[in-house]
């Protein structure tokens, strides 16, 4: 291994992922890092709506209850995964000057939570005094 960061090791690649290329625009890290951050938020929520659904909703078959809040918590999960994942690839990506380029995971975590409003909609409609 390299004996510093930006030494090329016996693969011809420098150390950490952090240390190659250039330090990108300051504005840019920061954007990128607002964008993880609401990732964060997004999944903190998730969590949050899943321990409430499990304790708070009342009147709804439990296994609907929990249905529901194993998949927010998976939602969850799985937001927080996405979030750092794309902050990483994209934070790399300017540091090599590579454009940042696309990701299909938003069209799975779409269809995810299409299924989440379904569900909803079942908690809805089977809930006391719903139609």
């Amino acid at each position: 291994m390299a004996e510093e960061p930006n030494e090329p090791d016996g693969n011809g690649r420098t150390g950490a992922w952090w240390a190659r290329g250039r330090e990108p625009d300051y504005r840019a890290t920061l954007a990128n890092e607002r964008t993880f951050l609401a990732w964060s938020r997004t999944a903190l929520a998730l969590l949050a709506s899943s321990l409430a659904v499990l304790q708070l909703v009342t009147g709804v078959p439990g296994a609907l209850r929990l249905a529901l809040s194993c998949l927010l918590a998976a939602l969850s999960l799985a937001t927080t995964v996405v979030g750092y994942a794309q902050w990483r690839i994209r934070q790399e990506r300017m540091r090599m000057g590579r454009p940042l380029g696309h990701a299909a995971v938003q069209a799975v975590l779409t269809a995810a939570f299409l299924l989440l409003t379904a569900v909803v909609g079942a908690v809805i409609a089977l809930a006391p005094g719903g139609r």
